[in-house]
C-alpha cells in the first residue's frame, strides 16, 4: 500500500495541480482497496449462503460457468476453471468499480453536488446489472437468482460506502448539507 493512501482527508482534498499524478495514484490505490473490500464482502456472503446449502463455492462456480458460456466456452465436469475465472473477474470488476467510486469521492470533496452523480450512477448500475443477472437466470438452469446477486451488491455497496466514509469524514457533512438544502 502506498503512503499516499494514508493521507488525511484534508491533505487529499487540498492537492494542487503539481500533485496531480500523485493524486491519481492515490485515487487508484484507494479505489483498488475499496474494490477488494467490497468483493471480499460479497465473496463472504456467497460462501455463507453456499455453506448453509452444504455446497461450498457453488455460487462462484455457477457464475463462472455462466461467464464461460457467455464467452462461448465450456468446461464440462471442471469446477476449478469456472471458479478461478469468476474469482478473477469478480475482483477485477470490483476494483474497477472502486476506482470509479474513489474518483467520484475525490470530485465530491471539491464539488459536493457531485455526490448526486454517484447516486445516479449507482442506481443505474444496479438496475442494469440486476436486470442482466435476471436475464441470465431465466436463460440458464444455474439456480442463482437475481435476488442473491442483488443482496451481494447491497452488501458490497455498504462495505464500500463505510470504507469511503471512514477515509473521508467530510462525506458525512456533505450529505447533511445536501439534505439541508432540500
Amino acid at each position: 500500500m502506498s503512503a499516499s493512501v494514508s493521507k488525511s482527508d484534508d491533505e487529499v482534498s487540498t492537492l494542487d495541480a503539481a500533485d496531480g499524478a500523485r493524486s491519481n495514484a492515490a485515487i487508484i490505490s484507494e479505489g483498488v482497496l475499496a474494490g477488494v473490500i467490497a468483493a471480499s464482502a460479497v465473496a463472504v456472503v456467497f460462501l455463507v449462503v453456499d455453506l448453509l446449502a452444504s455446497h461450498a463455492f457453488r455460487t462462484p462456480q455457477q457464475l463462472g460457468t455462466m461467464l464461460l458460456s457467455l464467452l462461448g466456452a465450456s468446461t464440462p465436469g471442471d469446477t476449478t476453471t469456472p471458479l478461478a475465472l469468476y474469482t478473477l473477474f469478480h475482483f477485477v470488476a470490483f476494483m474497477l468499480t472502486g476506482i470509479v467510486a474513489a474518483a467520484i469521492v475525490q470530485v465530491t470533496m471539491k464539488q459536493p453536488v457531485a455526490i448526486l452523480l454517484f447516486v445516479i450512477l449507482f442506481c443505474a448500475f444496479e438496475v442494469v446489472f440486476t436486470g442482466f443477472v435476471a436475464y441470465l437466470d431465466v436463460t440458464s438452469s444455474s439456480g442463482i437468482t437475481w435476488v442473491q446477486v442483488a443482496i451481494g451488491n447491497v452488501v458490497a455497496s455498504v462495505a464500500m460506502a463505510l470504507f469511503f466514509r471512514a477515509r473521508h469524514p467530510r462525506l458525512r457533512s456533505i450529505g447533511k448539507a445536501l439534505a439541508a438544502e432540500e
